[in-house]
């Protein structure tokens, strides 16, 4: 039998483990119920502080669970959970605010990450595939089996929550399991900058040196949220000559971002055409149906039992991202529990109130983008609507055009109709301003701080 201390040492280690076994969110609303009572080497106690819980972990978690003791301890265990009135034992000590090491000290504590946490969760097996992902999560797949061959570099691209670093961590998880010898960098565009600003403060050739060391003999970069790059002279300096160093030798590179190239603000123009050179993979928010397969997935995972009315219901008010999928299930999960009640539409509704909300008629979003437009370029809405043609109405009535096809579902048709013009019309309004994105990295920053701001 252990003693105490050894205990919270296992307890804390497979704690650990179970954050990469588990989503955050599944995490959260499973493992604080639990606490290591006691472990030998055949059997480990764990106790359980709610009855509802402690059902659904012992029946549908507890593999997971003791996989996860047998990593930490190198041998298996038999891993019993139990309810915290049931077991004999003494009194339950205090328990310690939970210790949650920082992201340096589990990469030292996990030798063979090369600055790469890994997240086993996130892998290409429990990746959700729809139409508004699937050729980002193909271009994925191909780059893990040849990385540095084909689609180097990889740029994706899309909405916060949809995915982006999900797909990262699997290429990553992917590559090592093929070649455990490669080395992985996974960084922030944050952590990245943060780096490059430490090692020009030293000045200091010799941490400069291993800077550029550090990124430059990677086997396989990644980097999430690049977008902040923009406008960083110092530091779009120095990955231009590390994008280079990599890519002259084979080394691939991945990159994600909530924008294309030619939309990040500021971005040196030899940057944006190295990130253009490979492979542009965008990904859009879920469809209805991806939605529910989304929410029927991470429910399952969760330990939640959706009916289908709640899970048509979710899928419906459910529309931003997968994020925001996950802190609705945590939420509904924790009523439950907490009240008895069962999940049904009604409650989910009471439960999400401030989150989920009625979709805006048509008319208030036409009303709210043609506000925009007007305020931006300083014109009248009825001028916008009406048959003048002045250079500066006319601009602002292209704008219109685009940001209302990108903002509402209306067909170019529809805005026709709403702006009183045929269909060759609008669709010549649209292709002006689709043009002078790809053309005008400047004008292509505005009209997405236009989209943006655009609440709809």
């Amino acid at each position: 039998m252990k003693n105490d201390e050894s205990i919270k040492e296992i307890w804390q280690a497979v704690k650990l483990g179970l954050k990469d076994a588990f989503p955050a969110f599944a995490y959260d609303l499973w493992v604080p119920s639990l606490e290591l009572s006691s472990i030998d080497e055949n059997r480990a106690v764990l106790k359980c502080s709610s009855d509802t819980k402690y059902k659904i972990i012992k029946n549908r978690h507890r593999d997971t669970i003791s996989k996860v003791f047998e990593e930490v301890l190198g041998y298996p265990v038999d891993v019993e959970i139990v309810l915290a009135e049931e077991e004999n034992t003494a009194p339950e000590p205090v328990r310690e605010r939970e210790y949650v090491p920082q992201r340096k000290e589990r990469e030292e504590m996990d030798a063979g990450t090369d600055n790469y946490v890994f997240h086993k969760e996130y892998t290409f097996d429990n990746f959700i595939v729809g139409g508004s992902n699937k050729f980002a999560h193909a271009a994925c797949i191909a780059v893990a089996n040849n990385p540095g061959e084909v689609y180097n570099p990889l740029f994706i691209y899309g909405q916060s929550g949809l995915g982006k670093t999900h797909l990262m961590y699997a290429v990553a998880n992917e590559v090592r399991r093929q070649d455990p010898k490669k080395k992985i960098i996974y960084v922030t565009c944050e952590e990245f900058t943060n780096e490059l600003i430490e090692a020009l403060a030293k000045k200091n050739p010799m941490v400069n040196s291993a800077f550029r060391e550090k990124y430059r003999q990677a086997d396989v970069l990644l980097i999430d949220d690049v977008q902040f790059i923009g406008g960083k002279e110092s530091m779009q300096e120095e990955f231009f000559h590390t994008f280079n160093e990599l890519y002259d030798n084979h080394k691939q590179i991945i990159l994600t971002s909530d924008r294309p190239p030619k939309e990040i603000n500021l971005l040196v123009e030899r940057l944006r055409f190295r990130f253009e050179v490979g492979l542009l993979a965008d990904i859009q928010p879920p469809d209805m149906e991806l939605r529910s397969a989304i929410i029927m997935k991470k429910a399952e995972t969760a330990g939640l039992s959706l009916s289908p009315e709640v899970v048509r219901y979710l899928s419906d008010k459910l529309k931003s991202n997968i994020r925001q999928i996950e802190g609705s299930l945590k939420r509904l999960g924790a009523m439950s529990f907490l009240s008895g009640e069962e999940i049904t539409p009604e409650m989910a509704a009471r439960c999400l109130s401030d989150i989920v909300s009625e979709e805006l008629p048509l008319s208030v979003k036409i009303s709210r983008v043609m506000a925009a437009v007007s305020d931006k370029y300083g014109v009248e809405e009825e001028d916008i609507r009406s048959k003048k043609r002045t250079s500066d109405i006319t601009w602002a009535r292209h704008v219109a055009v685009y940001i209302l096809r990108k903002k509402t579902d209306m067909s170019l048709q529809d805005i026709g109709t709403e702006l009183k013009r045929d269909h060759s019309t609008i669709l010549h309004s649209y292709n002006t301003i689709e043009r002078e994105i790809d053309t005008n990295p400047p004008f292509a920053a505005e009209i997405n701080e236009l989209l943006n701001e655009i609440d709809i």
